[in-house]
């Protein structure tokens, strides 16, 4: 309840009729909204007048009526007469809600096209810097992860404030408001206090509304020469203007609040340099307050480069970091409906966009015509009941830059659909332009070709099918929307499932990724023996076993095989091309002369070459990470972590090397929102071509210790290897540091860009407090990041796992994630199998799989987290040889044998060539002779932990991977019996 005298506070009245001091219940401006003790306010609209449903109003319970026609109410009912009463109800509601903007950190973005694309820019920038958003726009109003549906891109002046009111409560710092001319001039946004306003451009748009371009530049020029000016907030900058655009710079020198300027053509204060635009994003250096920033990003075309700088000029008078900044631009991958890229492609490019006026039309075109490798096919409509100048306009451009369009419906609503394609057709130079059937139809190399299918789905079903790779199909029009207007009834349609559909069809079977073989040529430097250079393959292979139709097979030569004996295999498979190191020497058969054949000296490089092309495809952040220990464990945290907000792409099981990492990018699509990629090495120059391969964003080395001596011969070589990530990267790239580690710390000193770091101790920007261990159940901790203590329980052991779970914090940091799914990402986390991975087993006694491999250091942190979960319980070992140390095997042996004696464990089993040097540690440490023993037999092994086992016992089950340790833990868990996963998380 509030007094109606506190609601009436900054309202202009004429006059009120009876109390002004009764109790207002609820504020409403659609009659069938009101109850008892109502205040319903009557506003003339485009097509209802409020004033005629005030009786229906009052006999639903509303006792208080604002007005602004004279009326008559009866007794008991308050009338407040306003001179407007559109006006009124945002000062109403305001004060209803207790003035939630000044609650807020508000920026309104104002302009014809890029609102959508700038306010999704902006959150992703807001959210990488901490701040919590949310946004009022024209596809949804969104905050905290909740989404409602947009009747209108700015809501009526009550909704507004509700919205804020809920927004202000549940926490939200920041909210993004798309501010339509509609909401200017019907003063929806008069109520708020704005602290940014964003003009991105104007172009003829509404012009059934407004009386001409000038009307709808003095609605828009409000925001800023009358609201900005009134606003309480006090930032230094108050306004952020494109200065590329006429009227932009025209507004500039008719307001007085300050400005900061952006343009691509018209450098101000917010620029950009060295930009690349391609049809897999943009990449550039945006210059901003005398910093350079290296942005990557997944939108396409030059004049996402101009909201791209839109978002980063009201980021940094907002206080985003440049670090932010970058983070949150490459972690927007998309706006829906905004050139939005459909999958599957199979190498075509389709994209949804809500181009449906003819200056949105003409610029997607424009910047797609000059990004297109082959052709343009352009699929769109108009709109019914509404502009009709429009139609033949939007006719000539899209038959003017598109190779062939489909003119269809769009959202005829009331009008025959036939009759505005009829319209459309009034625009297109039919002199050059040749019409076509739509039986048959394909592309004339003579010239540009349209046709007609009022049928949408047919259309998109008709552009879809007669698309090769590299054509680009643009459906314009719709864009986010999921419906179609036929009449007065919205029936489901959504342009992108439609495309989706279509192109699961056209390329049922075929795989991805897809290169014409000219692609492949570029990418390799390889030369073409055999084939069409226009020929498209489909899917990379390496084994000729799992060859699937169309597949591109690369012959790999390896110590025990070589893939050139394979290849005549490989084709009858169905392979339709092969990359091969010497074309002379291998045979195909004379039947398969449509075989491409492209000669390489070095296939194993031919393959990370073509990986490193399909990489480059994707703006997507890549996050490589390599390190003696913890790099699966890491990966698998780091993963479950931004699979909170993204789907991630991802190493599977031991694909890190020179093999596996480029299969592993082959299955990148654009359904990925960020890559995390693990990386091995065993030779001296793996890692270096590896992050040649990859290009990644972001690098972390997670330690640094004695592992894979043999070929590296010390652990300062190792160092000297893993430090080649960092050495390697781009310099525009974030490091992660482990501070802990002083051969990490050495490593990074040659690291000058963008750092992230984690440490226990203090001064990181990912550090832990308040460890307790859980015994079996894990570790809890608090998790310290941008000052802010986040509980975490993990269900792992293990100070090392501590270690794994900063670094994954910080590389998702880096990467922008949002601390609450940095928590719960941990808290998610399930142990990877073979890497301390805690079995109950069905006698009480507790199994501890760490056998997928084993170093001195990984033993080592197995061996100290056996020490703590023991207590006063036995514990046995089951050990095998920690391999590839070379001549320091034997002392790394004795000192793990050192270990075990300190440790105190019931008996230790040993197997392999140094299980003498272990087993002379342990007896030089104290361990009794008996409790020694070498494993000849599993069976005698299990046999004798079956008789000693006890409940709350312990058993470590580790060994590098040749040792097979792995056989061990699971003859173990079929002797004794593991308990079901539910009845292990009750015994937790």
């Amino acid at each position: 309840m509030m007094k109606l005298r506190q609601l009436l506070q900054g309202v202009r009245t004429v006059r009120t009729e009876t109390d002004p001091q009764g109790d207002v219940s609820s504020i409403c401006y659609v009659a069938e909204a009101c109850g008892p003790g109502s205040l319903f306010v009557a506003i003339p609209g485009l097509a209802f007048d409020g004033h005629h449903f005030i009786g229906r109003a009052i006999e639903r319970g509303a006792r208080f009526i604002v007005h602004q026609k004279d009326i008559e109410v009866p007794d008991g009912v308050t009338a407040v007469q306003v001179s407007d009463s559109r006006r009124a109800l945002g000062t109403l509601a305001k004060n209803y809600f207790g003035d939630p903007s000044s609650r807020l950190t508000l920026i309104g973005i104002t302009g014809t096209s890029g609102k959508t694309t700038v306010s999704y820019l902006l959150e992703s920038i807001l959210t990488a810097a901490g701040f919590r958003c949310g946004v009022l726009g024209t596809i949804n109003y969104r905050y905290n992860g909740k989404f409602f549906p947009a009747p209108n891109t700015t809501p009526e002046s009550y909704d507004l404030q509700r919205i804020l009111n809920e927004m202000a409560d549940a926490g939200v710092t920041h909210v993004i408001a798309e501010v339509s001319s509609h909401a200017l001039d019907l003063k929806r946004v008069d109520d708020c206090d704005f602290d940014l306003a964003v003009f991105t451009n104007l172009s003829p748009e509404h012009l059934d509304y407004h009386k001409d371009m000038e009307d709808y530049f003095r609605a828009k020029q409000r925001l800023f020469a009358e609201l900005l000016p009134r606003s309480r907030k006090n930032l230094p900058c108050k306004a952020v203007i494109n200065a590329d655009d006429p009227r932009g710079r025209r507004l500039i020198g008719e307001i007085s609040v300050p400005v900061l300027s952006y343009g691509l053509e018209n450098a101000g204060g917010v620029s950009a340099q060295n930009a690349v635009v391609s049809l897999r994003g943009i990449r550039a250096d945006i210059r901003l307050n005398g910093e350079k920033i290296p942005v990557s990003s997944g939108l396409i075309g030059g004049f996402n480069l101009s909201n791209i700088l839109a978002a980063c000029a009201a980021a940094s008078v907002l206080g985003a970091e440049p670090r932010a900044i970058a983070a949150g631009i490459q972690n927007l991958s998309f706006v829906p409906g905004r050139l939005e890229r459909v999958v599957p492609s199979g190498g075509v490019h389709v994209f949804v966009d809500y181009a449906h006026k003819p200056d949105a039309l003409e610029q997607v075109l424009r910047n797609l015509h000059g990004l297109k490798q082959k052709r343009i096919l352009t699929v769109f409509g108009c709109g019914g009941n509404r502009d009709r100048a429009k139609r033949p306009m939007m006719g000539g451009i899209a038959t003017e830059w598109s190779d062939l369009t489909i003119v269809t419906s769009d959202n005829p609503r009331r009008e025959d659909p036939l009759e505005i394609i009829r319209e459309i057709e009034a625009g297109i130079d039919e002199t050059r332009i040749r019409k076509a059937s739509p039986e048959g139809l394909e592309f004339d190399a003579a010239g540009h070709v349209y046709t007609v299918l009022a049928d949408r789905r047919a259309a998109i079903e008709a552009a879809v099918r007669i698309a090769q790779p590299q054509d680009i199909v643009l459906i314009a029009g719709k864009g986010h929307e999921d419906y179609q207007i036929l009449g007065t009834k919205k029936v489901p349609f959504d342009d992108r499932l439609a495309a989706a559909r279509a192109l699961r069809l056209k390329f049922s079977g075929r795989m991805s990724p897809a290169f014409s073989l000219a692609e492949v040529l570029a990418a390799t430097g390889g030369r073409l023996a055999a084939g069409d250079a226009d020929q498209t393959v489909y899917g990379i292979s390496t084994d000729s076993r799992q060859i699937r139709p169309g597949n591109l097979f690369v012959a790999l030569a390896g110590e025990h095989f070589d893939g050139h004996a394979f290849v005549a295999k490989a084709v009858e498979e169905g392979a339709d091309g092969v990359l091969v190191a010497d074309a002379g020497k291998i045979k195909i058969g004379t039947a398969n002369q449509q075989i491409g054949v492209i000669e390489a000296a070095d296939t194993l490089r031919a393959l990370g070459d073509l990986a490193h092309a399909h990489r480059r495809r994707f703006s997507i952040p890549v996050i490589a990470l390599t390190g003696s220990s913890g790099k699966t464990t890491t990966r698998e945290m780091l993963a479950c972590i931004l699979g909170q907000e993204k789907n991630v792409l991802r190493t599977e099981g031991n694909f890190n090397n020179l093999i596996g990492l480029p299969q592993t990018l082959f299955r990148m699509t654009d359904q990925h929102d960020a890559a995390v990629l693990e990386m091995g090495t065993n030779t001296r120059g793996e890692i270096k071509r590896l992050t040649q391969i990859a290009a990644p964003d972001i690098g972390l080395i997670t330690n640094v210790g004695p592992a894979h001596l043999a070929g590296f011969g010390s652990v300062e070589a190792v160092r000297e290897e893993k430090g080649d990530l960092w050495l390697h990267m781009d310099p525009a790239g974030t490091a992660v540091v482990n501070l802990d580690d002083e051969a990490v710390r050495r490593t990074a000193d040659r690291w000058s860009g963008r750092r992230v770091t984690f440490s226990m101790s203090a001064g990181a920007d990912v550090g832990v407090n308040d460890i307790r261990r859980n015994g079996a159940r894990g570790v809890s901790f608090h998790l310290l990041m941008n000052g802010q203590a986040h509980k975490v329980d993990m269900k792992v052991a293990g100070l090392h796992n501590i270690y794994n779970a900063m670094a994954a914090a910080a590389a998702a940091l880096a990467c922008g994630a949002g601390a609450e799914s940095i928590r719960r990402g941990l808290s998610m986390f399930q142990p990877v199998g073979g890497r301390m991975e805690i079995l109950r087993l069905q006698n009480g006694a507790y199994l501890i799989n760490d056998a997928y491999n084993a170093n001195p250091a990984s033993v080592r942190e197995a061996l100290l987290t056996l020490r703590d979960l023991m207590n006063s319980h036995d514990a046995f070992v089951l050990l095998g040889d920690m391999l590839e140390l070379g001549d320091a095997a034997p002392e790394m042996h004795r000192k793990i044998g050192l270990l075990l004696a300190t440790i105190g464990v019931a008996a230790v089993f040993l197997q392999g060539d140094f299980a003498q040097a272990t087993a002379e540690g342990a007896r030089e440490g104290g361990l009794a002779a008996e409790r020694i023993l070498f494993l000849q037999d599993d069976e005698e092994a299990v046999a004798f932990l079956k008789r000693k086992l006890r409940k709350g016992d312990w058993i470590l089950v580790k060994g590098s991977r040749r040792m097979k340790m792995d056989r061990l833990a699971a003859r173990l868990g079929e002797a004794i019996g593991v308990e079901k996963a539910e009845d292990q998380e009750a015994a937790l």
